[in-house]
């Protein structure tokens, strides 16, 4: 007779095993669970339990866990070939057909050169190399509460997660940060930091997602992008996070009428796969110096893949107008809860602000144990995030929304 005890004795070794491989300097948020599969807005443990997964894959996942569309994509390509070099082969078909692609929905035909690469940190580096190179001019000037990656030009600037940063400076030198939507602050610092002959580039999310889901203003962008047009200043907009439909337009620039020199993009493009990018103007990209750019994944063929059978979901689905109705549905029904103070809605990109922020964790993990997976953000994870899936369904906002609700006026968080 099979010894069920036995059995279920030695898988939880496995798991324990599993989990201490991971190292230390990972903190995890859900560390109760471990992924076997996953469908649609949907993610399975190894104890095939079902959970509603609003994290998305920190929102790579935008048409939820295993599309079949990608899975059918990836499956044909995997038989062709898995990886051609971008800089030692020319352009492969899967690049071929992602490019013009994502050129079509880039919001100005200024931004018509796209350099590919893994991931948002290794865009944002490269963002900022190419920018130094182009100008010739060195200092940065980026937005407090902002989030673009962990490697070190990333990180170096990135405010939101001081936690990320800690014990390695140096970082690079020559980088400034401005309040969001307060120009005056912009201004100061190129009065009293480092005059404009000195910036080489200004970075900044449309919406910030790590720290906090606050929105860039409009007019305040637009100073911004003026400032930079007068003084040979390049804009880069990171829209890895904010884009790709995640607030409801491709790109988030799009609601706030700015262009910017270059454009990152990458979690959801993908539909799980790493790929990532920057798009900028080729008078640009042509003129930065031979060798300057490369990577021995970047346009990989297997996420190249992924990526066009992403944007034809997008399209085909009509998955924007989704994201719009959803959002304001979520907001509508979140905003009015007795323990709220505040919900920051972009598309479904939501930050929930408490009035008490220290019960954010608890009811985090109130959520989970009642099958539902949420993100959180801020400085000190003082907010909850919500990134569900793109082609979320109402009846699974209402899953949500029946057990938040729940939590918020009979649990007293």
């Amino acid at each position: 007779m099979t010894n069920i005890k036995k059995i279920s004795s030695s898988l939880s070794k496995i798991d324990i095993n599993y989990s201490s491989n991971l190292p230390g300097a990972i903190k995890i948020l859900h560390s109760n669970i471990f992924p076997k599969y996953g469908k649609g807005s949907w993610l399975f443990d190894n104890n095939n339990t079902k959970y509603l997964d609003f994290t998305s894959g920190i929102g790579a996942l935008s048409t939820g866990h295993s599309h079949p569309h990608i899975i059918e994509a990836v499956k044909t390509q995997v038989d062709k070939y898995v990886h051609s070099p971008q800089q030692i082969f020319n352009i492969h078909e899967a690049s071929n057909k992602l490019t013009p692609s994502l050129l079509k929905i880039m919001p100005s035909k200024t931004l018509n050169s796209i350099f590919y690469v893994n991931s948002g940190s290794e865009a944002t580096d490269n963002a900022i190399k190419i920018a130094r190179a182009y100008t010739k001019k060195q200092n940065i000037i980026t937005m407090k509460k902002g989030f673009h990656g962990r490697t070190y030009g990333a990180l170096s600037v990135t405010s939101s997660n001081l936690s990320c940063k800690k014990n390695i400076n140096p970082l690079l030198p020559g980088v400034y940060f401005s309040e969001i939507n307060n120009i005056q602050s912009f201004k100061d610092i190129l009065t009293y930091n480092t005059s404009p002959e000195e910036v080489a580039c200004v970075i900044y999310e449309p919406v910030q997602g790590e720290g906090g889901i606050f929105s860039l203003e409009e007019n305040f962008l637009k100073e911004i992008h003026k400032i930079c047009e007068d003084n040979n200043i390049l804009t880069i907009a990171d829209e890895v996070q904010c884009g790709f439909g995640r607030t409801g337009t491709f790109w988030n620039i799009e609601q706030k009428n700015v262009i910017p020199d270059i454009l990152t993009f990458g979690k959801g493009i993908g539909g799980g796969f790493p790929i990532a990018g920057l798009v900028g103007n080729n008078s640009v990209l042509d003129n930065i110096g031979t060798n300057f750019l490369g990577g021995t994944y970047g346009g990989n063929a297997i996420s190249c893949s992924a990526a066009i059978a992403t944007i034809e979901i997008m399209n085909n689905e009509k998955l924007l107008p989704n994201v719009i109705f959803m959002g304001f549905y979520l907001k509508s029904e979140i905003e009015n809860l007795p323990t709220i103070k505040e919900v920051r809605q972009y598309g479904l990109m939501i930050g929930i602000e408490l009035y008490n922020p220290e019960k954010v964790i608890e009811i985090v993990r109130e959520l989970n144990k009642r099958n539902i997976l949420v993100l959180i953000c801020g400085n000190n994870g003082q907010y909850i995030r919500l990134l569900p899936p793109l082609n979320i369904k109402k009846e699974e906002c209402d899953i949500f929304l029946d057990v938040f609700r729940e939590l918020c006026i009979n649990h007293h968080i």
